[in-house]
């Protein structure tokens, strides 16, 4: 997952990154994951832990006697709890044992990687009987309908990002249309699914903007083969004025159950 993985943990902007994502998802994913009921005792496990907000929402569903393993490639940003095992492992890689879980998350992880369907068959057979897999993506097929209000130099800034940041991570083997897959991916597992797409509306200075602000700063040197830097200054700028508005990547999230 390191070599195909489009960001840095270890960069100074990580930390706020793993932050604003948690900002804009955790009442989405928390919302499914309460839909669900995780149960006192439940072993739970969240794959490319991030921040580690899911993994602790999960660990106060289910206490007393359960656990969380929270596996990621660099847990640096994940903070200690005395019911989540921090696990460093590559998740493409890595034993996911076989009946293990009663619960198996995965947020902005699938999309990423090339090996994404051989995980997801080696995420279902980690799954207890009547387990269930939660995996949510980012569908980045259409960039042009994100931003709603902005000046055009601003526009045309934002455009430019979002299309040179979705080459940047395709040529690594991100694919920007996998969510739209996901829920046919998962039956084709031998899962039970339902799905949910999920958006918001966000201006200049909220989160959901200033996301890509701070990711344009993670990636500046790579992103200089599409934009140019005044294109940069213009998107940043955008970002944070409250009169800039537009939507996140609408965000696909599927519930897998398998049979019991």
């Amino acid at each position: 997952m390191a070599d195909s993985y489009l960001f840095d943990n270890a960069t100074a902007e990580a930390a706020r990154q793993v932050r604003l994502l948690a900002r804009i998802l955790d009442d989405h994913s928390r919302d499914v994951l309460r839909g669900i009921g995780p149960k006192p005792g439940w072993q739970c496990l969240d794959l490319g832990a991030g921040a580690g907000s899911v993994a602790t929402f999960l660990a106060g569903q289910v206490a007393p006697g359960g656990r969380v393993v929270a596996l990621d490639s660099d847990p640096r940003h994940l903070a200690g709890h005395d019911q989540i095992t921090v696990r460093q492992g590559d998740v493409t890689t890595a034993d996911l044992g076989t009946e293990e879980y009663d619960l198996i998350h995965a947020r902005l992880l699938f999309m990423h990687l090339p090996q994404r369907e051989e995980l997801l068959v080696r995420a279902v057979a980690a799954l207890k009987p009547g387990g269930h897999l939660v995996v949510s993506d980012w569908d980045c097929t259409r960039p042009e309908d994100m931003l709603l209000t902005a000046t055009p130099e601003v526009a045309d800034a934002f455009l430019a990002f979002q299309r040179t940041i979705i080459g940047l991570g395709a040529a690594r083997g991100m694919d920007p249309a996998w969510a739209r897959r996901l829920p046919a991916a998962m039956r084709t597992a031998g899962l039970r699914v339902s799905a949910v797409v999920h958006n918001r509306y966000w201006t200049g200075g909220e989160p959901g903007m200033q996301l890509h602000a701070c990711n344009s700063r993670q990636l500046e040197p790579a992103l200089l083969s599409g934009m140019t830097p005044t294109q940069l200054r213009a998107l940043r700028d955008g970002m944070e004025d409250p009169a800039v508005g537009g939507y996140t990547y609408p965000m696909h999230t599927c519930v897998g159950v398998r049979a019991g």
